[in-house]
């Protein structure tokens, strides 16, 4: 079995490695690359899965969205949000999943459990889509606050409500689902938000897990945060499982990119 995970730039993944530890605790004869392909090269990817021999890939960026116009079926999540981050080759059809939303949700249910919550989002692009059709389909609350309001406007389905100010809805969950942290910035100083916002019960999410804690997540009650590396490998597992039909090594994945990450 051959697979592999598409993108440009593609040189950050961390998906080889999450694959290859998979592999090798399931004691699989199977292979994982990460190819790199251009906006320009798209349109030849079922050329280049098949020069690769792949039986699925995976999607990141610039690709999420367009890669849906060269395939032949999409599952419901990609209906709707939008984007796909897992493709199936089977029969001949090219098949869109997305389990940013699934691995996500198990991430989160295994943290917090499910109990509806109020929910606020930082952050509208593509990862705020899946965190939001997540705690949508949980029967949460969700509102979404971004700087900009052109960023609602790729927003397909409309159960939440944008919000231009943050203070005083007493919210039970804030995520961090923007880039900001990356580079040890202050999600809180970079958006002007008082972290008087913060409460010693409120669950602190950033979907970032490299650095592990970031500044973001300082603000909270510890036991009470989730940095992105469990969403990271449940979404990894679950377009094996898309794949394969086999349940992959949680464990032995989380094991491998803790240790390569330091944490």
């Amino acid at each position: 079995m051959n697979f592999a995970v598409i993108g440009d730039p593609i040189s950050h993944t961390m998906s080889p490695l999450i694959h290859r530890a998979n592999f090798r605790a399931l004691q699989l004869d199977a292979d994982y690359q990460a190819l790199h392909v251009t906006p320009d090269h798209l349109s030849v990817i079922r050329d280049t899965a098949i020069e690769n021999e792949l039986s699925g890939f995976n999607v990141t960026v610039p690709h999420k969205e367009n890669i849906m116009k060269y395939l032949d079926e999409v599952d419901v999540n990609v209906k709707q949000i939008g984007a796909v981050n897992t493709v199936h080759i089977k029969d001949g059809k090219y098949i869109g999943h997305n389990t940013d939303v699934s691995g996500y949700k198990s991430a989160y249910l295994d943290a917090f459990k499910d109990r509806r919550r109020k929910i606020l989002i930082l952050g509208a692009g593509g990862a705020a889509k899946a965190v939001h059709r997540a705690h949508s389909d949980l029967g949460d609350e969700v509102y979404i606050y971004a700087r900009r309001k052109e960023s609602f406007e790729s927003f397909i389905i409309d159960d939440f409500t944008p919000v231009s100010s943050v203070e005083n809805l007493n919210y039970d969950v804030i995520i961090n689902a923007t880039p900001v942290g990356l580079k040890d910035e202050d999600l809180f100083e970079v958006l002007n938000l008082d972290a008087a916002l913060v409460n010693d019960k409120m669950i602190g999410i950033d979907l970032i897990y490299n650095p592990e804690k970031t500044k973001f997540l300082t603000y909270f009650n510890q036991k009470n945060t989730m940095n992105g590396l469990p969403m990271l490998v449940y979404q990894a597992m679950h377009a094996f499982k898309i794949w394969t039909g086999i349940d992959g090594d949680y464990q032995a994945v989380n094991k491998a990119l803790k240790s390569h990450l330091g944490g």
